[in-house]
């Protein structure tokens, strides 16, 4: 297995942790809000949060830290516990584990059918940290997967890879309009090209060619339409909203947000406050950054004006929902299992959890996508040693496994890999390859 795919490895592991659905979606923070105190720096914290659990089931729980230019020393940690149903909180102290942080075992005594709601308080010598910031206010809230149906691979399983059911569209490396930049790929400089995609609700596609600092729009058969500027020549996610707008974030630390309207007028520009920007979504409420482990923060109060970084702190989510309000997630499980949940057309919440096939391994999250007839689509990356693809999944509305396949895996070329499958309507799913000379854009019906 290449060292690419190892990295992308570890960083799955680390950022498909913190998910949550409907009125689980909680507030977290990476860093205490409280002014530095006089004694020392204040630790960043790095928290996985799980709001997904199996119930009956011990939850484990865990806290990075480390300080940024100064020293600091967090002497203790707690997680503060509260069972649905119980009159109080019940302390989990954590313990620490080497390279810095701390492990919290949650018992499965407390995590009943019913969920249960947690936060953090860590003891440093610039002062305490509390995670969410209100602490026993506005605490995490797990919800489990109690009623969700188990399910397995059908029939026996192999890494074969289906055949792509078309090509949407077909581009050249070059400078002409309807080409795509493209550079590196000398000695041992990794290549690549356009960094993102995604598909407008009314059907184009939106190609980040950051090279060139623009967005192509793609008609049927990939046919060029137009081009979006963006205001910064480097490697972004893409998201599309209403009416052809776009956000855009640039990529890793120090990350900036951006909207832009349809005709290239820059609307919006924000500093992303915490975390690593990973992906961008388009939501009824405006654009929010994946800022990891699995984080989602809001940037923005309406359009043109930046929430300050405490704002965005304590308006952390660990699921966001789509363009049309509702959530659907998947989330790893302990015993090599996935969990995928949705919501129904009526708003009702249901899912399923998948046991992934003996040796094989659940990799990049793409997405879930709830379907019109209470069912949900979802592009799953699975991996083994020596082996990458991605799973293709139809769930019906009662959570069972309608059909799964696997399609080779998407260029590794695109920085925002999370955005290489994307899932169009009414029932297809969309990676973008490479290939010589350029890349193309293939779709894969999930019946």
């Amino acid at each position: 297995m290449s060292a690419r795919i190892g990295r992308r490895r570890l960083v799955v592991a680390g950022l498909a942790a913190g998910i949550a659905i409907g009125a689980a979606v909680g507030a977290t923070s990476l860093t205490g809000a409280a002014p530095e105190a006089a004694q020392g720096a204040r630790p960043i914290v790095l928290h996985l949060a799980r709001v997904l659990a199996d119930p009956g089931r011990d939850l484990e729980l865990t806290a990075g830290t480390f300080c940024p230019g100064a020293s600091c020393e967090v002497s203790s940690a707690v997680a503060h516990v509260l069972s649905a149903g119980s009159s109080g909180w019940t302390d989990v102290p954590g313990k620490a584990v080497e390279g810095g942080g701390f492990r919290f075992v949650v018992p499965g005594g407390l995590v009943g059918e019913d969920g249960f709601a947690y936060w953090l308080e860590l003891s440093s010598s610039g002062g305490p940290v509390r995670l969410p910031e209100g602490g026993a206010a506005s605490p995490f809230r797990v919800v489990t997967t109690a009623g969700l149906p188990e399910v397995v691979w059908p029939g026996s399983f192999s890494w074969s890879e289906r055949s792509s059911d078309g090509v949407v569209a077909r581009l050249t490396y070059g400078e002409g309009r309807n080409q795509v930049g493209r550079v590196g790929g000398r000695g041992e400089e990794q290549p690549l090209g356009p960094s993102s995609f995604d598909v407008a609700p009314d059907g184009p596609l939106y190609l980040a060619d950051w090279v060139h600092g623009r967005v192509l729009v793609l008609g049927g058969g990939g046919a060029y339409r137009r081009a979006i500027p963006v205001p910064v020549r480097r490697p972004v996610d893409v998201a599309v909203g209403a009416g052809g707008s776009v956000a855009a974030t640039t990529l890793g630390l120090g990350a900036t947000a951006f909207e832009v309207a349809a005709d290239g007028r820059v609307i919006g520009r924000y500093a992303v406050a915490e975390g690593v920007a990973e992906r961008i979504a388009m939501t009824p409420g405006g654009p929010q950054v994946w800022i990891g482990p699995a984080q989602w923060a809001p940037v923005r109060s309406r359009p043109g004006v930046a929430l300050p970084a405490e704002a965005q702190a304590r308006a952390l989510a660990s699921a966001v929902p789509a363009r049309d309000g509702s959530v659907a997630l998947s989330q790893d499980l302990p015993g090599g299992r996935v969990a995928f949940v949705w919501a129904r057309p009526d708003g009702s919440r249901t899912g399923a959890v998948l046991k992934l096939p003996i040796g094989v391994q659940p990799g990049v999250d793409y997405f879930v996508a709830g379907v019109p007839d209470g069912g949900a689509i979802a592009a799953r990356g699975v991996w083994a040693e020596g082996h990458e693809a991605v799973a293709l999944l139809r769930f019906a509305a009662d959570g069972s496994l309608a059909s799964a396949s696997l399609i080779a895996a998407p260029s590794r070329e695109l920085d925002a890999a999370a955005s290489a499958v994307r899932f169009r309507a009414p029932d297809e799913a969309l990676a973008v390859y490479t290939e010589p000379g350029g890349i193309r854009i293939d779709r894969f019906e999930v019946k």
